[in-house]
């Protein structure tokens, strides 16, 4: 009764997080880097949503529907970096530094998956395997991440917008790494805790990105 109770919590602040971004930045003129973010909340809010039912239903497979939500909310992270808004912030120039010291993001987060996969290996392989692909777009997602919150502001002031949700972007790679950690160890508080942690952070990430949306400009 406990685990599903922090399970619900941790949903109900998920849903909060995705509903409000939803309702703030899916209209006409918002800037999709925002609306991508929101779509990473609603993956998150969905894996939440599966281990509800799991749980409720006494599902105890160890892999679930509810994992490609993780992987879901890291890509959309990932997808709101790559491409072109970083080619417009980092144009070459004086950009190296900021470009090299962000490798050690990517660096930690694999630190952070070798140790999920060991973490679940020993009980359950193909877990441990799944979880790995679970978490590998946060590898790169965390190198775009840093390099943002790194990188000096640029002419028009999208990173100044952008930094508050690449800082929490990364507390949620961590945080979900902790999950899939703890996770591994058989408590249920332990996991229901750091899903809780996670939602706070995903809800962090959603009012951090309506106030973005304020502050971009063209």
């Amino acid at each position: 009764m406990q685990e599903i109770s922090f399970r619900l919590v941790s949903f109900l602040i998920a849903a909060f997080a995705f509903g409000f971004g939803a309702v703030c930045l899916f209209r006409k003129k918002k800037p999709l880097y925002f609306q991508l973010l929101v779509c990473a909340a609603g993956c998150y809010c969905i894996a939440q949503l599966a281990t509800v039912i799991n749980i409720w239903c006494a599902v105890t497979s160890s892999v679930s529907v509810g994992m490609l939500g993780i992987f879901g909310c890291n890509f959309f992270l990932l997808s709101a970096n790559f491409g072109t808004l970083d080619r417009i912030v980092d144009d070459g120039s004086n950009t190296k530094g900021p470009a090299r010291a962000a490798v050690i993001a990517p660096v930690v987060m694999a630190a952070a998956t070798v140790a999920a996969f060991c973490a679940w290996v020993k009980s359950d392989t193909f877990c441990a395997l799944a979880w790995v692909i679970m978490l590998l777009p946060a590898l790169p997602a965390s190198y775009f991440n840093l390099k943002h919150i790194l990188l000096p502001i640029d002419a028009f002031g999208f990173l100044r917008a952008t930094k508050p949700c690449n800082i929490i972007a990364i507390v949620f790679y961590v945080m979900t790494a902790a999950y899939v950690i703890g996770s591994a160890l058989g408590s249920g508080t332990v996991g229901g805790i750091l899903s809780i942690l996670m939602s706070l952070t995903v809800i962090g990430l959603t009012l951090a990105a309506v106030k973005g949306a304020k502050q971009w400009g063209i």
